[in-house]
């Protein structure tokens, strides 16, 4: 991508690695503390058959405004569906749609709406920046934004939909990084609900 030349740019990247890093080991930690504290096959004696049938659309909602510009903490939602064992494909293809939908909108404001909705949205600054890596990498550059889940997509979604990109890309490549992202996330919560003995 390049030098990142704008200072306001280079808090938005700094601040999502920051972020990932410090929820990471956050997790990292209750999952220590689980597994020396909680007793063995919890969520085996609870009920959730009520929360399983209706959790898939909460999950819909949460990753849809993750896919906007309120995230919402839908990747730890998306691991914690793991944890309490909903069906993974089910929730990694509920949570794919969701955050597709949710970029979706986006790059529908920024087709409609033009530069100037865009550049009020994410500045000036970060505008010029993100469209002078677009115009040396295109699709490069989308499908590395859509693959690494601290990059920030929602803003290169909007330079798509401003640019008229080609919506079934878009898609495609939107629906299948997240697809990728959702499985990788419910895997490691169900991997760590059985480490520290949940079922």
């Amino acid at each position: 991508m390049g030098r990142i030349k704008h200072e306001k740019t280079r808090k938005i990247i700094r601040d999502g690695i920051i972020i990932t890093i410090l929820f990471t080991l956050f997790c990292i930690a209750l999952l220590i503390l689980a597994k020396k504290y909680l007793p063995a096959g919890l969520l085996s004696n609870i009920d959730l058959s009520g929360f399983l049938d209706y959790g898939y659309l909460g999950l819909f909602v949460i990753t849809f405004f993750g896919g906007t510009f309120f995230p919402a903490g839908s990747p730890a939602v998306v691991a914690a569906a793991g944890v309490i064992g909903m069906n993974k494909t089910t929730v990694a293809l509920v949570a794919a749609a969701g955050y597709t939908v949710g970029t979706m909108v986006n790059y529908a404001f920024a087709y409609w709406l033009g530069i100037h909705y865009v550049q009020k949205k994410i500045g000036k600054e970060v505008y010029e920046e993100i469209v002078g890596w677009w115009n040396e990498w295109g699709t490069v550059l989308l499908i590395t934004f859509a693959l690494i889940p601290v990059l920030p997509f929602n803003y290169l979604a909007l330079l798509c939909g401003l640019f008229r990109y080609n919506i079934v890309y878009f898609i495609l490549i939107n629906f299948g990084s997240n697809l990728l992202n959702s499985y990788l996330f419910v895997y490691l919560g169900g991997f760590a609900a059985n480490w520290i003995g949940l079922f």
